[in-house]
């Protein structure tokens, strides 16, 4: 019986972590039955708001229409790695956040995939906070920055690709691809399991104790 018990706890254990392991319980998640303050109003699909598996231009097959605008990057006289442009993959994240109605606005490029062909809609048009970044970069920590060249003796404080990937626990690749510093060096789009739950606000790690921040700054 004691068997059957402990066998029983390690099968609902794995299945809590299997939930709690992806995009539907997470905050990108806006299908109509997700709950979430933003959402769809009548589309129950997760996947299609970001992804099509038809007709997608490129990589990551992106189903997003969106022209991209202008951004002012983070400056400063001290860092001089500064971007004159943010990376290609910060602009998937900027197709909707952008600005506060970029989200729902901006057309989806393949409705084929969608029932009835029919675009989704939305309970809210507008972003508020800080899931609304705008154009203007100069507030917000810089990226599109490359860490492979990084001046590591310039900036002894700023722990090296391999270190940072070993401290937060992902992959080189997936943390700075070819080598640059991006949104998705700080956030995990489809969420990141850390004992059984998702970290909150799409984080590759909690920030408690500013831990995520340590893990790139050796201060």
């Amino acid at each position: 019986m004691k068997k059957l018990l402990v066998v029983m706890a390690v099968i609902a254990m794995a299945v809590a972590a299997y939930a709690a392991s992806d995009i539907r319980n997470t905050k990108h998640n806006l299908s109509n039955v997700s709950g979430n303050t933003y959402r769809s109003t009548n589309y129950s699909e997760v996947c299609v708001f970001c992804h099509t598996p038809h007709a997608a231009p490129s990589w990551p097959l992106w189903n997003r229409n969106y022209t991209v605008p202008s951004f002012t990057t983070y400056s400063s006289i001290t860092f001089d790695a500064n971007a004159t442009d943010i990376d290609a993959t910060s602009k998937l994240c900027f197709s909707c956040h952008e600005n506060a109605n970029t989200w729902s606005t901006t057309s989806l490029r393949n409705n084929s995939n969608l029932v009835n062909n029919a675009a989704p809609t939305f309970n809210h048009t507008n972003f508020t906070g800080t899931a609304a970044l705008g154009t203007n970069l100069m507030d917000d920590h810089p990226i599109a920055f490359n860490m492979q060249t990084l001046n590591y003796t310039k900036y002894p404080e700023i722990y090296t690709m391999s270190q940072i990937a070993a401290n937060i626990g992902d992959s080189v690749t997936d943390l700075f691809p070819d080598g640059q510093f991006t949104c998705g060096s700080c956030h995990d789009v489809h969420g990141k399991v850390v004992g059984g739950s998702v970290v909150p606000v799409l984080l590759r790690r909690s920030n408690a104790s500013s831990m995520l921040c340590l893990a790139c700054h050796a201060k």
